[in-house]
Formats: structure tokens, sequence, C-alpha cells
């Protein structure tokens, strides 16, 4: 290869080429605004909280926003459970708006009677009132209410077995 010989004729049409290319990237370059977030996380106490009663269950549970209980019954003997489950208003003012809703059920052909019944106390010390009875064996129940900070809402529950053995389960669920 001699380095002598430049062809001039070329390298003028690759000089040409590369500052079309340069021109052409150069009108097509996109042209960016920046905006920004300034945002920030900030992690607290739960606002409502469950609380065991002094009937739950003995391997009965809580783990952040879920109670597990494990309701033991005989068939045909009807039992309550009156001091089970506790959900409270943990927040420092004002008031909480919460639905029940009933995400899975228990069959009704398996118990004669699996209720839940709910009941609020307005004062404290105070009596408990009577606010709604929840259907365990009804998939569609729901029940929306309004909790002030400090107080609570009793869960109650009644059942009576139809089955003579085994397991059913329901889910729950508490939205505020």
């Amino acid at each position: 290869m001699n380095l002598g010989k430049i062809n001039h004729k070329k390298s003028l049409k690759l000089v040409v080429l590369m500052l079309g290319w340069l021109l052409i990237a150069t009108a097509s370059a996109t042209v960016y605004r920046y905006m920004y977030i300034d945002g920030s996380i900030t992690v607290g106490g739960a606002e409502m909280v469950w609380i065991l009663g002094d009937d739950a269950p003995g391997d009965a549970s809580i783990a952040g926003s879920t109670a597990t209980i494990d309701l033991d019954v005989e068939q045909g003997t009807p039992i309550n459970f009156t001091e089970c489950l506790y959900l409270k208003n943990n927040g420092t003012s004002g008031s909480v708006n919460y639905n029940i809703t009933m995400t899975s059920a228990v069959s009704s052909g398996d118990f004669e009677r699996a209720k839940m019944h709910i009941y609020e106390n307005y004062t404290t010390p105070g009596s408990w009132i009577f606010l709604n009875t929840f259907d365990l064996t009804d998939s569609t129940d729901y029940y929306a209410g309004s909790l002030s900070w400090g107080n609570y809402t009793r869960m109650t529950f009644e059942v009576n077995a139809t089955i003579a053995t085994g397991s059913r389960s329901f889910d729950i669920q508490v939205e505020y």
C-alpha cells in the first residue's frame, strides 16, 4: 500500500458524506427537558390494629395485619367465643371508615350456625353496642362502619357444627 498516493476525489467524497451524516444526526437529535419528583415514604404505626381477646383460641395469633384464629368446636354443641377478637382504631384523632368483606365462606351444609357478631364500644369504660351479624356461610356478606380513634370493635363468634369432624376455613378482609 502506497501512502504517498492519496485519491483526493475519494477523500473529498468521504468527507462530504461524513459531514452529511453529522448534519443529519444533529438535525434529528432529540431535545430533552427534565422534571423531577422529590418524594419520601414515611412508615408509621398501623392506624387499625388487631387485639386477641380473653377467650381467643390458644393457637390464635396476630402477625402484622393478619389475625389467625382456629375455632375448635364439637358437632351439635353450640359455642360462643364472646371475647375472641378486637379491632382498635389506634390513631390519634378522627375516625376511620372500614369495610368487612367475606372473601371465602364455609359451607352452610356443614354448620347450623356460623356467625360473627360485631359490636362497638363508644365509651371507656362502657357497654358494647351491637352493630351487625356477619354470616360466615355467605360469601357475599359485607359490612361497612366507622370507628372513632381510641375505640374498639369486638368480634364474637357463634358456631354450631353439623359435620362430625374436619376443618373448614373462612377468610374475611377488613379494608380501611
